[in-house]
């Protein structure tokens, strides 16, 4: 057979396997052969089904086996991939397959996007602003070309240069100090007052928040890196002034809790943690029940914005989630609530519209497509149809979305439902395999999946707090572990607002340092100072004298 040509696939059964390892063994073959072609076969057949129990894709496979080489952009790719490539680019939101609906001869035919590569000057909001000015002319000058014109105001050109700087700019203010020779007495030079009094200033302890907690650099690392630069900063230091940022920040985290417990839509998921203090405390205590530690994270969705809240400790999704609904207001209606099937993700002494996400759903069939291709891809067709009719409501009503997701997407949805059922009852699908384990998932919390074909404003799955969670995971693989249960409090709450302001398009680090400048106005009143109108109250009279 020559390295081009495919082997045959043959389906047989245990019975079948079984009778040809005895023809084998019984034959006159040398004892090498014979085990070296009963471990051939043994391998064939467990390869398939090691691959359907851990889930692992025939592209992963090949990562492992070969490495990871270059593909071939020109290489054409089967039905089922291209499906699933255009499912993942919706589900996942992606960039790099908005375009997969098209066919390949019409991207051979598509014209480059227009634009040159380059961000425009507005691209630059954070700016140090400079003026370079004509010394020797004004408007109304004449000319200098002697034409007898005069001069006026035109439009100004811009130049950009960004300069590099370390992430602490350390200044030394030498004090000069005159003594007299006969008394005594000592005179020394007046410190001005943008000197400061503090050794590290708001924004240095805001930056360092940042870089612990969204660029998840370790204290250590940090240590380390800025000795190298000649400018030394411990890292119990750098805990101590992020300690200060944290308190600073608790002053608006009730109040943000107290809208978040509001909002319309709560999304909420769980992602293990390590917080050695607890981990000590399991370690001598072998009879407490629960040893797990979480990172919960929360996206509360109201009618003005998103809100991300994240809790660190021995409480799971569920009962975090109870402690936000507890500050809910009684008088609003029933929270819709958003995610996974786990039972721990939901309140116990709350009542919520439970909706599951479907894109759990779609992953359990995406991982079987290579094995199952005909029954996986006609479940993935049917959801991907779904997605492309939820991206046309984006503009939509929630009673409009709702209408326009009866009448395109519940047809589609009803006859998912049905093909579902039938694999089961007509026997095409084992119960207890991969498959029948995702068919069963799907039909077993078919309600739940299903919420947004009979609630206003159901969402389809549990995406936003999945991109959300991937900031504290990052943290988690780099710097590892919380030291303390106090600790990943404060990390949970300075990862909170600093989520919050990316959620509003606010700037986190001018946030963080408008908290710390004005705390005593923020214990009068937390609710003027939430990462949306901040900066409505730092033209207000108080403020300014502050």
């Amino acid at each position: 057979m020559s390295g081009l040509e495919l082997p045959k696939v043959v389906d047989k059964s245990q019975a079948d396997i079984d009778a040809a390892i005895a023809v084998i063994k019984s034959s006159d073959i040398p004892n090498g052969t014979k085990d070296f072609a009963v471990s051939c076969i043994r391998v064939a057949v467990w390869l398939p089904k090691a691959l359907l129990e851990h889930k692992i894709k025939l592209s992963n496979l090949r990562k492992l086996i070969f490495g990871v080489g270059r593909r071939n952009k020109k290489k054409s790719v089967n039905n089922a991939g291209e499906t699933s490539e255009k499912m993942n680019a919706k589900i996942n939101g992606t960039d790099a397959l908005a375009n997969a609906s098209a066919t390949e001869s019409d991207k051979t035919n598509q014209l480059p996007a227009p634009g040159h590569g380059r961000l425009p000057h507005s691209a630059y909001i954070n700016t140090m602003e400079h003026q370079l000015q004509i010394p020797y002319l004004k408007p109304g000058d004449l000319c200098p070309t002697q034409c007898s014109g005069k001069l006026y105001y035109f439009e100004p050109g811009i130049l950009v240069r960004v300069k590099g700087q370390n992430l602490a700019a350390v200044h030394k203010y030498w004090i000069e100090k005159l003594r007299c020779a006969l008394c005594g007495h000592l005179v020394s030079a007046d410190i001005p007052l943008h000197v400061g009094t503090q050794k590290y200033d708001e924004a240095f302890k805001a930056i360092l928040v940042l870089q612990k907690y969204y660029v998840a650099i370790p204290f250590y690392r940090q240590t380390y890196f800025q000795s190298l630069l000649g400018v030394p900063l411990p890292a119990s230091t750098q805990w101590q002034l992020v300690e200060e940022v944290g308190g600073a920040a608790l002053l608006v985290f009730p109040t943000l809790e107290h809208i978040a417990a509001n909002g319309d839509v709560i999304h909420n998921d769980d992602s293990p943690v390590k917080i050695t203090d607890i981990i000590r405390h399991n370690r001598l205590h072998h009879d407490k029940e629960r040893t797990g530690t979480f990172t919960t994270g929360l996206i509360s969705r109201t009618k003005e914005r998103d809100i991300a809240l994240f809790y660190n400790g021995s409480l799971h999704a569920g009962e975090n989630i109870t402690r936000l609904l507890q500050k809910r207001d009684a008088n609003t209606s029933t929270v819709i609530q958003m995610c996974d099937a786990l039972s721990r993700n939901i309140p116990v002494s709350f009542q919520t519209i439970l909706c599951n996400c479907l894109s759990h759903g779609f992953r359990k069939f995406d991982d079987l497509k290579e094995f199952y291709p005909d029954q996986c891809i006609h479940v993935i067709e049917c959801i991907a149809k779904v997605y492309e009719h939820d991206e046309k409501t984006r503009a939509m009503t929630k009673l409009e979305r709702l209408c326009y997701h009866q009448k395109q997407s519940k047809p589609i949805m009803d006859e998912l439902h049905d093909y579902l059922e039938n694999l089961l009852i007509s026997k095409q699908v084992e119960p207890n395999d991969s498959l029948g384990k995702a068919v069963k998932y799907m039909l077993k919390h078919w309600h739940e999946l299903t919420q947004f074909l009979r609630i206003e404003g159901a969402p389809l799955d549990n995406n936003i707090l999945e991109r959300a969670l991937k900031i504290p995971i990052r943290g988690r693989r780099t710097w590892l572990f919380y030291k303390t249960e106090y600790g990943a409090m404060i990390g949970g709450v300075l990862t909170s607002l600093i989520y919050t302001c990316a959620l509003s398009g606010v700037n986190p680090l001018h946030y963080l340092i408008v908290l710390q400048e004005h705390t005593n106005q923020i214990v009068k009143e937390p609710e003027k100072w939430m990462p949306w109108n901040y900066r409505d109250n730092l033209l207000s009279p108080a403020a300014t004298a502050a």
